[in-house]
Protein backbone atom coordinates (compact mmCIF):
# COMPACT_ATOMS: atom_id res chain seq x y z
CA UNK A 1 0.00 0.00 0.00
CA UNK A 2 1.20 3.49 -0.85
CA UNK A 3 1.65 6.08 1.87
CA UNK A 4 -1.15 8.53 2.43
CA UNK A 5 -1.20 11.49 0.11
CA UNK A 6 -1.18 14.95 1.63
CA UNK A 7 -1.52 17.29 -1.35
CA UNK A 8 -3.07 17.82 -4.76
CA UNK A 9 0.44 17.69 -6.20
CA UNK A 10 0.90 14.13 -4.96
CA UNK A 11 -2.55 13.09 -6.19
CA UNK A 12 -1.72 14.54 -9.62
CA UNK A 13 1.55 12.64 -9.82
CA UNK A 14 -0.05 9.33 -8.84
CA UNK A 15 -3.05 9.81 -11.15
CA UNK A 16 -1.03 10.81 -14.21
CA UNK A 17 1.34 7.89 -13.75
CA UNK A 18 -1.59 5.46 -13.42
CA UNK A 19 -3.37 6.91 -16.46
CA UNK A 20 -0.22 6.60 -18.56
CA UNK A 21 0.54 3.08 -17.35
CA UNK A 22 -2.95 1.62 -17.67
CA UNK A 23 -4.95 3.99 -19.87
CA UNK A 24 -7.25 6.77 -18.76
CA UNK A 25 -10.45 4.81 -19.33
CA UNK A 26 -9.12 1.79 -17.44
CA UNK A 27 -8.34 3.59 -14.16
CA UNK A 28 -11.37 4.08 -11.93
CA UNK A 29 -11.84 6.76 -9.34
CA UNK A 30 -11.85 4.06 -6.64
CA UNK A 31 -8.47 2.80 -7.88
CA UNK A 32 -7.10 6.35 -7.75
CA UNK A 33 -8.37 6.81 -4.21
CA UNK A 34 -6.84 3.51 -3.15
CA UNK A 35 -3.50 4.30 -4.82
CA UNK A 36 -3.42 7.66 -3.03
CA UNK A 37 -4.20 6.05 0.32
CA UNK A 38 -6.91 8.55 1.24
CA UNK A 39 -10.62 8.45 1.89
CA UNK A 40 -13.14 9.40 -0.79
CA UNK A 41 -14.04 12.71 0.95
CA UNK A 42 -10.35 13.62 1.28
CA UNK A 43 -9.70 12.79 -2.38
CA UNK A 44 -12.57 15.02 -3.50
CA UNK A 45 -11.44 17.80 -1.18
CA UNK A 46 -8.37 18.04 -3.43
CA UNK A 47 -9.89 17.02 -6.78
CA UNK A 48 -13.05 18.41 -8.40
CA UNK A 49 -13.39 15.44 -10.75
CA UNK A 50 -11.40 12.60 -12.26
CA UNK A 51 -11.20 14.53 -15.55
CA UNK A 52 -9.71 17.54 -13.77
CA UNK A 53 -6.62 15.47 -12.96
CA UNK A 54 -5.74 15.73 -16.65
CA UNK A 55 -7.63 18.80 -17.83
CA UNK A 56 -6.27 21.19 -15.19
CA UNK A 57 -2.81 20.69 -16.68
CA UNK A 58 -4.08 21.35 -20.19
CA UNK A 59 -5.71 24.53 -18.87
CA UNK A 60 -2.40 25.62 -17.34
CA UNK A 61 -0.73 25.13 -20.70
CA UNK A 62 -3.37 27.35 -22.32
CA UNK A 63 -2.85 30.03 -19.67
CA UNK A 64 0.88 29.90 -20.37
CA UNK A 65 0.36 30.37 -24.10
CA UNK A 66 -1.97 33.33 -23.48
CA UNK A 67 0.67 34.90 -21.22
CA UNK A 68 3.30 34.39 -23.91
CA UNK A 69 1.07 36.11 -26.48
CA UNK A 70 0.53 39.00 -24.07
CA UNK A 71 4.30 39.42 -23.63
CA UNK A 72 5.06 39.44 -27.36
CA UNK A 73 5.45 42.43 -29.59
CA UNK A 74 5.06 41.07 -33.10
CA UNK A 75 4.14 42.49 -36.47
CA UNK A 76 0.89 40.56 -36.58
CA UNK A 77 -1.45 38.63 -34.34
CA UNK A 78 -0.83 35.53 -36.40
CA UNK A 79 2.93 35.70 -35.82
CA UNK A 80 2.37 36.30 -32.09
CA UNK A 81 0.07 33.27 -31.87
CA UNK A 82 2.36 31.04 -33.95
CA UNK A 83 5.47 31.92 -32.01
CA UNK A 84 3.82 31.65 -28.58
CA UNK A 85 2.24 28.28 -29.38
CA UNK A 86 5.36 26.85 -30.99
CA UNK A 87 7.58 28.11 -28.17
CA UNK A 88 5.21 26.62 -25.57
CA UNK A 89 5.17 23.28 -27.39
CA UNK A 90 8.96 23.25 -27.76
CA UNK A 91 9.37 23.92 -24.03
CA UNK A 92 6.90 21.17 -23.12
CA UNK A 93 8.76 18.43 -21.29
CA UNK A 94 7.04 15.07 -21.95
CA UNK A 95 7.80 14.10 -18.33
CA UNK A 96 6.22 17.23 -16.86
CA UNK A 97 2.64 17.23 -15.59
CA UNK A 98 1.49 19.15 -18.68
CA UNK A 99 3.47 16.84 -20.95
CA UNK A 100 1.98 13.77 -19.28
CA UNK A 101 -1.52 15.25 -19.59
CA UNK A 102 -1.06 15.80 -23.33
CA UNK A 103 0.22 12.23 -23.75
CA UNK A 104 -2.93 11.00 -21.97
CA UNK A 105 -5.10 13.10 -24.30
CA UNK A 106 -3.36 11.62 -27.34
CA UNK A 107 -4.19 8.08 -26.31
CA UNK A 108 -7.64 8.61 -24.77
CA UNK A 109 -10.45 9.79 -27.08
CA UNK A 110 -12.90 10.10 -24.18
CA UNK A 111 -10.88 12.64 -22.23
CA UNK A 112 -9.87 14.35 -25.48
CA UNK A 113 -13.53 15.17 -26.14
CA UNK A 114 -13.79 16.58 -22.61
CA UNK A 115 -10.79 18.79 -23.36
CA UNK A 116 -12.74 20.50 -26.13
CA UNK A 117 -14.66 22.38 -23.45
CA UNK A 118 -11.38 23.99 -22.42
CA UNK A 119 -11.04 25.60 -25.81
CA UNK A 120 -13.69 28.18 -24.91
CA UNK A 121 -11.69 29.28 -21.90
CA UNK A 122 -8.42 29.16 -23.80
CA UNK A 123 -9.96 31.08 -26.73
CA UNK A 124 -11.08 33.77 -24.28
CA UNK A 125 -7.62 34.01 -22.75
CA UNK A 126 -5.93 34.27 -26.14
CA UNK A 127 -8.50 36.80 -27.32
CA UNK A 128 -7.85 38.98 -24.27
CA UNK A 129 -4.10 38.77 -24.90
CA UNK A 130 -4.53 39.78 -28.54
CA UNK A 131 -6.85 42.66 -27.64
CA UNK A 132 -4.38 43.83 -24.97
CA UNK A 133 -1.63 43.77 -27.62
CA UNK A 134 -3.91 45.89 -29.82
CA UNK A 135 -3.77 43.41 -32.67
CA UNK A 136 -6.50 43.98 -35.27
CA UNK A 137 -6.82 47.44 -33.71
CA UNK A 138 -8.19 45.75 -30.59
CA UNK A 139 -11.25 44.38 -32.44
CA UNK A 140 -12.61 41.63 -30.16
CA UNK A 141 -14.23 39.62 -32.95
CA UNK A 142 -11.17 39.55 -35.18
CA UNK A 143 -8.95 38.68 -32.21
CA UNK A 144 -11.33 35.88 -31.21
CA UNK A 145 -11.41 34.50 -34.77
CA UNK A 146 -7.60 34.41 -34.90
CA UNK A 147 -7.44 32.75 -31.47
CA UNK A 148 -10.00 30.10 -32.49
CA UNK A 149 -8.11 29.33 -35.71
CA UNK A 150 -4.82 29.06 -33.84
CA UNK A 151 -6.31 26.67 -31.29
CA UNK A 152 -7.77 24.56 -34.08
CA UNK A 153 -4.37 24.27 -35.76
CA UNK A 154 -2.77 23.34 -32.45
CA UNK A 155 -5.37 20.66 -31.70
CA UNK A 156 -5.09 19.11 -35.16
CA UNK A 157 -1.33 18.82 -34.87
CA UNK A 158 -1.04 17.75 -31.25
CA UNK A 159 -3.81 15.17 -31.24
CA UNK A 160 -1.98 12.86 -33.65
CA UNK A 161 -0.99 9.70 -31.80
CA UNK A 162 2.74 9.65 -31.25
CA UNK A 163 3.16 13.39 -31.79
CA UNK A 164 6.09 14.81 -29.87
CA UNK A 165 6.83 18.42 -28.96
CA UNK A 166 9.43 18.72 -31.72
CA UNK A 167 7.30 17.10 -34.43
CA UNK A 168 4.26 19.12 -33.33
CA UNK A 169 6.20 22.37 -33.38
CA UNK A 170 7.47 21.77 -36.92
CA UNK A 171 4.01 20.80 -38.20
CA UNK A 172 2.41 23.68 -36.33
CA UNK A 173 4.80 26.23 -37.85
CA UNK A 174 4.01 24.93 -41.35
CA UNK A 175 0.27 24.89 -40.63
CA UNK A 176 0.36 28.49 -39.38
CA UNK A 177 2.35 29.59 -42.42
CA UNK A 178 -0.06 27.84 -44.80
CA UNK A 179 -3.20 28.96 -42.98
CA UNK A 180 -2.35 32.65 -43.18
CA UNK A 181 -2.53 32.36 -46.97
CA UNK A 182 -6.01 30.88 -46.72
CA UNK A 183 -7.47 33.77 -44.75
CA UNK A 184 -5.82 36.77 -46.40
Amino acid sequence: MRPRVTSRDQIDRIALELFLAHGYAEVTTDELIQACGVSRPTFFRYVASRDSLVLDHIAQFGQGVAAMVRERVEASAWVALREAMCDAVEMLDPGSREGMAFRILQSSPGIRSSALELTRTWRGQLTESLVAGEYFAGDDRQCEAAAAMAIGLFQMNWASPGATPSSTSALLRRAFDDAVNLVV
